[in-house]
């Protein structure tokens, strides 16, 4: 039987949430809300709503460590207080405290020595686990400590885990909650540890008068021996019983006394007088002796009895340590101090200070359940912009559980860095995408009429993005008594039987839906109201919400809450208009869907949905010609890595050309200058109407949608576009610059990076416009 499952907390149970739940925005000012819907189906646990990255970790003991952190906020440590390190039972290594900080809020103490420094200093893996594996242990094997004490001692996916629980039949709340119960005990053993001393004493005879002051009857020593053969101080022989004897003393006195005068026979064993009774010093303890002239020196102590003495005219009760020592000749009576009543403090984890970075992240504790492939969406301050918190997506890649704590390994390493305390890591995500599902019926089939049409009375009809030579997939579907009917784009050469329909888009933005006529594409079957449509509406720009935005949750799937998106939504489009037709077309019909030259590359990107500004340049690697494409979304969106737009245009251009021909997809680098000016006006115009028309003309020229990749600027273009301004009868550039021109002076030509044909680097395009800020620097002549 189990000893641990009994009373072990039973984890809420996964909930499922299936693709189609709804979620609103909350509008800004002049907006409309947007609702968005998940497209795929996920497995949500509470658990996960917030994973955090593990904060502590055990503290290696070691003599030189530079800080300690104790359990505890009122463990009474001060500056200037000893405390004892001992690795091995016998010896240890005494510090001073240079600084106590305390955490109220942990409920910790923070001590520093002389160079400040947790240890380890950086969070560090463990090393050295063997593999484990579902076949390690035996059938029926019971999950008590020992077995949750092995498994943690080795290296585990989380799949081989799970299946060795599954196999054993042992409850996965049992196991978890031992694993991270012992995962988080720190313990030294063979005599390790830290102490403190609760209690300063001095030796016996530290304040004895000087032995000249007093008179000859009165100028004694005592000697001490031990159970063992030896000699007094008068040379005379002692037995084998510990034996007082007093005689004058004919040296120079007592002021040179050392301890291992009254520390009884030679051995390994000594005796230590104290000055006073300290009836809390136990057997077990430790002493710490210390004087000017030495460092200090920690004792194990074996014994402690109170009695009395009666040396160097001084007479008084104490308490006499027997302590672990072969010598104590290097301490005198006078100037020897104590440190006594050793109290032995808890270790707690020290903070791990190392900011979150990189391709994996080790969480606080175990959890089960968590899969390759599973998104997950980080979010923290970053390191390296305080004050600002960001979101990733993140793509996991392995799981694994290492020394009882759970590791996911990502697929792409960290864009930031993260101040670790505040991050935490969402694992309930799903994808969601712009628009709201509908469904109606569209009538009734007829199988007497050619080409039967119907049109969806809930525009504008959704499309997402796909790896399609578009870029887009319709989200309709019909079915005609309950069969699924598929969309084409052309009636055109399909045969008599094939149940298709093609969709065309008016100008009232409104969808219709067209069936064949029997010879190319099937007609529809006669039914009532046998026509039915699903399909989701809304669709543009009106999409592109902020991050956290989305906070409304139209349908409540038992067990969630809320919704929140850590993300801004991304790769938006709206309709094509006239202008972008008439520009695309011909790209759509160049192409044809191929991808067979260099230009096709660009054509192919440009006309794709989501793209704005395309440009194809020939790279080489060393062995092999490539292509490089530089993108940017519509009004200079980029177009993220991790965004659907990116995946699924580099997918549709691989698909169209030849897949053996190395091809890299990147987003335009955006570049700003600036400009200084003076124009002198008409005196029949408002100076201050020729400003902003002036300004007006600049923005046109040199907006996102006037310029290309590559093209610079010219000062006599700068000119020409502000002379053109109405009431303008001269102009003087002052200064025209690039944004990242540090030594902002005046050119006559600002270039803008573009691929050269045949580069081994892969530096995106940049686009040059004009600084969106305001112009402070553009004013009218005197």
């Amino acid at each position: 039987m189990s000893n641990i499952a009994r009373g072990a907390p039973e984890a809420p149970p996964p909930i499922t949430i299936d693709a189609g739940a709804k979620a609103q925005s909350v509008p800004g000012p002049g907006e409309q809300p947007a609702t968005f819907e998940t497209v795929e189906a996920i497995e949500a646990r509470a658990e996960w709503n917030a994973l955090r990255p593990r904060l502590a970790q055990p503290q290696q003991l070691s003599a030189n460590m530079g800080s300690i952190v104790f359990q505890g906020a009122a463990i009474n440590l001060r500056p200037g207080d000893k405390l004892l390190i001992t690795i091995k039972p016998s010896s240890g290594s005494v510090r001073t405290i240079l600084n106590v900080s305390v955490d109220n809020e942990a409920q910790t103490t923070r001590v520093d020595f002389e160079k400040p420094e947790l240890s380890p200093a950086f969070y560090q893996r463990p090393g050295g686990l063997s593999q484990g594996k579902p076949t390690d242990f035996p059938a029926q094997t019971p999950l008590n400590e020992s077995t949750v004490k092995a498994i943690i001692a080795k290296l585990w996916s989380e799949e081989d885990l799970e299946a060795l629980a599954k196999m054993q039949n042992w409850p996965l709340a049992s196991l978890l909650t031992n694993i991270n119960k012992q995962a988080s005990i720190t313990k030294f053993t063979g005599g390790a540890g830290v102490f403190a001393f609760r209690q300063h004493a001095a030796i016996f005879g530290h304040n004895a008068p000087k032995r000249d002051w007093l008179p000859a009857n009165l100028r004694f020593i005592t000697s001490i021996a031990n159970n063992k053969k030896g000699v007094n101080v008068n040379g005379n022989a002692v037995s084998d019983k510990p034996e007082i004897v007093q005689a004058a003393s004919t040296s120079p006195g007592w002021e040179l006394r050392r301890l291992e005068d009254d520390a009884g026979a030679a051995g390994k064993s000594r005796f230590v007088f104290l000055d006073n009774v300290y009836p809390n010093i136990v057997k077990g303890g430790w002493l710490v002796l210390s004087s000017p002239t030495v460092a200090p020196q920690a004792f194990a102590i074996t014994d402690h009895i109170e009695t009395a003495r009666s040396d160097f005219s001084i007479s008084a009760k104490v308490s006499r340590l027997t302590i672990t020592a072969s010598s104590l000749k290097a301490f005198l009576m006078r100037t020897t101090a104590a440190l006594v009543q050793s109290e032995a403090l808890t270790l707690t984890e020290a903070p791990i200070l190392d900011v979150v970075q990189g391709d994996n992240i080790t969480l606080d504790r175990a959890y089960l359940g968590l899969k390759k492939g599973q998104k997950v969406i980080l979010t923290g301050e970053r390191d390296d912009l305080k004050g600002v918190t960001s979101s990733e997506l993140l793509t996991i890649k392995e799981v694994i559980i290492e020394k009882g704590f759970t590791v996911l390994v990502f697929k792409t390493a960290l864009a930031c860095r993260y101040v670790r305390r505040g991050v935490t890591i969402n694992a309930n995500v799903a994808r969601s995408t712009h628009g709201e599902t509908a469904q109606e019926t569209l009538g009734g089939g007829d199988a007497a009429q050619a080409f039967q049409r119907f049109t969806l009375r809930q525009p504008p009809l959704t499309h997402t993005s796909a790896p399609t030579p578009s870029g887009t997939a319709s989200t309709l579907q019909i079915r005609i008594n309950d069969l699924l009917w598929r969309e084409a784009p052309s009636l055109y050469g399909r045969g008599p039987d094939e149940r298709i329909f093609i969709t065309r888009l008016g100008d009232d933005g409104k969808t219709t839906v067209q069936f064949g006529d029997g010879v190319t594409g099937a007609r529809l079957p006669t039914g009532r109201e046998n026509a039915r449509a699903t399909y989701r509406k809304g669709i543009g720009r009106g999409g592109l919400v902020k991050a956290e935005q989305i906070s409304l949750l139209l349908t409540r799937p038992l067990g969630v809450k809320g919704v929140i998106n850590p993300l801004a939504s991304a790769g938006a489009d709206d309709a094509e208009t006239l202008e972008d037709v008439r520009r695309n077309a011909p790209l759509t019909i160049m192409t044809l869907g191929r991808i067979v030259s260099l230009q096709d590359y660009e054509d192919f990107a440009r006309a794709y949905a989501g793209v704005a500004k395309a440009l194809a340049t020939w790279t080489w690697n060393g062995h092999a010609r490539g292509v490089f494409v530089t993108v940017a979304g519509p009004d200079g969106d980029e177009v993220k890595a991790d965004s659907d737009l990116y995946k699924n245009l580099l997918d549709a251009m691989r698909l169209a050309g030849d897949p053996y021909v190395p091809l890299r997809v990147q987003s335009y680098a955006k570049a700003f200058f600036r400009l200084a000016a003076r124009v002198k006006t008409h005196p029949d115009y408002l100076p201050e109407k020729v400003l902003a028309a002036v300004e007006q003309a600049l923005r046109e020229r040199f907006s996102f949608d006037a310029r290309q990749f590559g093209q610079p600027v010219a000062l006599s273009e700068v000119v020409a576009v502000m002379q053109s301004a109405p009431g303008v009868v001269a102009v003087d550039v002052d200064k025209l610059y690039r944004f990242d021109d540090a030594a902002a002076g005046s050119n006559a030509f600002l270039p803008a990076a573009a691929p050269q044909a045949g580069d081994k680097g892969t530096v995106a395009a940049e686009l040059l416009t004009l600084d969106p800020s305001p112009l402070h620097d553009l004013g009218v002549m005197p």
